[in-house]
């Protein structure tokens, strides 16, 4: 006798026996082994019987039929030969044989008086004695361990009061498809492998409902599930069930015993599945809260990190000075500011923002700022520098990612500055002798990422030596919301700076981080806050 192993692209596993006249195999319902594969041609290739063993002929597929990886139009078969029928996978074996620790799935053909099915809704029935196991067992079961020992303990206690004489447990995977044993017991098969019915494991999973199987002896031998064939005399498959989820089953059987699992057997074994779905589910809720102390210990080593890219301290001397805050709007920030002393008694003042907020845009964020410090010291040109690092972001990033950014280089005798932008809000100048607020005018061009060749202009404004405070912010200031989502905006920034026009630097950032706490009234920081201000004079 010979049989195709076959694994279908969702990972299940079926058996075919190969009968005495030939066989198709593809995607149209009429061939004599359908499989649900859209990479397959509708009648895609044909199995023969010869004298001399199973011929495998392509049926002018579109795709090919694959022999042990080599494309062919027709093959005698040997033994463990691997053909390929679109995504499927089928091993031809002349013998039974199957991966040790392993669960094989039934062909299925049709249906039989043998299995009861028990629908989802219906209610357990157990005895007063059998609740009583069930609440003892249970503790068993729901103290939080990991998932694995969680079935292997539902395992040992499906032994000791089912009499299970092989058994085995499926999970869904928490992400991807098909399903994976963690559980398989005392295996009997030839090659040590345990066949379930397919339809057992479908209607558990797709409809929830227990199933018995029951070999009484009377009537034709079962082909629905090949269960009689394989020995199978009693059977039971239920489902774990966690709310409208089916995330694994229990299986069961006995080979040696003449006695039938019972009605009560299945709703016990059902109630046992209870306790191990709120035992899994413990352990994942566990797995999660040690996932996530490990998330924030990365997440606060990277803030550290990001911390100390920052300047670590800023100028203050007389006739300038500085201060700056950072408030991440998720935990690390997609902002950055920096001050850099020029070697002629200039200073460079620097605030960017990348789009969106989290890890990527502060990695990327870290990627600009070692760019800052390698190049600062090749040109005095801010629109040559913004020119640079476009490149460079250009050249290391894909289009969904730029960063606005805004360059100055300040000369704090003389009011004199230099300034170049890369699509970043314009700089607001605080005088101090006139009470005013103006916006500095330059060429915003391209945000740094977008076009790779962008070229960026340096624009010289003379402020003179009056008094004045320049303050650079990014977008988190102004579009900060409150709960009515109106946002904060910058009539409203100007009309906060022209209040108090000679207050420090330190003071005015306070103040006004404390105006748009005070102005979100509770609701949500959905961006990065990050201000910088310098006093000149």
């Amino acid at each position: 006798m010979a049989e195709l192993r076959i694994t279908l692209p969702d990972g299940r596993t079926v058996r075919h026996t190969l009968g005495a006249e030939p066989e198709d195999i593809g995607r149209d319902s009429v061939c004599e082994i359908a499989i649900d594969d859209p990479s397959a041609s509708r009648r895609h290739a044909r199995f023969s019987p010869t004298a001399h063993g199973y011929l495998v002929e392509d049926l002018g597929s579109k795709n090919g039929t694959l022999v042990n990886s080599t494309p062919c139009a027709s093959k005698l078969l040997k033994d463990g030969d691997e053909i390929q029928i679109g995504s499927t996978v089928a091993v031809y074996a002349t013998a039974a044989f199957a991966p040790s620790g392993t669960v094989v799935l039934a062909d299925e053909r049709s249906t039989s008086h043998a299995t009861h099915y028990v629908p989802k809704d219906k209610e357990l029935s157990l005895s007063q004695k059998r609740l009583e196991m069930i609440y003892k067992l249970s503790a068993r079961l729901i103290t939080l361990q990991s998932q694995d020992l969680v079935l292997e303990t539902a395992m040992d206690i499906c032994y000791e009061t089912l009499a299970f004489e092989r058994g085995a447990v499926a999970i869904r995977p928490r992400a991807g498809r098909g399903l994976d044993w963690p559980v398989i017991r005392n295996l009997r098969g030839a090659g040590g492998e345990i066949t379930i019915s397919r339809t057992l494991l479908r209607r558990a999973l797709e409809y929830g409902e227990r199933a018995i199987f029951t070999d009484d002896g009377s009537g034709p031998v079962d082909p629905t599930v090949s269960m009689v064939q394989h020995g199978i005399r009693s059977a039971m498959c239920v489902p774990l069930i966690h709310g409208d989820e089916t995330i694994g089953v229990i299986y069961g059987d006995r080979l040696s015993t003449s006695t039938a699992y019972t009605d009560e057997d299945i709703d016990f074994l059902a109630g046992i599945a209870q306790q191990v779905t709120i035992g899994v589910i413990n352990s994942r809720l566990a797995e999660d809260q040690q996932e996530m102390i490990r998330l924030n210990h990365d997440i606060d080593l990277a803030r550290s990190i990001q911390t100390g890219l920052f300047p670590s301290v800023l100028p203050d001397r007389p006739g300038f000075h500085v201060a700056a805050l950072n408030d991440p709007g998720h935990h690390v920030s997609g902002d950055y500011y920096d001050v850099i002393d020029a070697d002629d008694g200039r200073v460079w003042l620097l605030i960017a923002d990348v789009t969106g907020e989290g890890m990527a845009a502060a990695l990327l964020m870290a990627n600009l700022q070692a760019a800052v410090h390698v190049t600062m010291q090749a040109t005095n040109d801010p629109g040559i520098l913004l020119s640079q690092w476009n490149r460079l972001i250009c050249r290391n990033t894909d289009a969904t990612k730029f960063i606005t950014c805004l360059l100055a280089l300040i000369d704090p005798a003389t009011g004199h500055i230099e300034l170049s932008t890369a699509g970043h809000h314009q700089p607001l100048v605080v005088r101090t002798s006139t009470d005013s607020v103006e916006e500095l005018e330059a060429d915003a061009r391209y945000p740094l990422g977008v076009v790779e060749d962008a070229q960026y202009e340096t624009t010289k404004i003379e402020l003179g030596t009056d008094p004045f405070t320049i303050f650079l912010y990014t977008d988190g200031v102004i579009e900060a919301m409150n709960p009515d989502r109106k946002l904060f905006g910058v009539e409203r920034l100007r009309e906060l700076l022209q209040v108090e026009p000679d207050i420090s630097p330190e003071s005015l950032v306070k103040k006004l981080r404390k105006s748009l706490t005070d102005f979100a009234a509770g609701a949500a920081q959905s961006d990065d806050i990050t201000m910088l201000a310098a006093r000149v004079g």
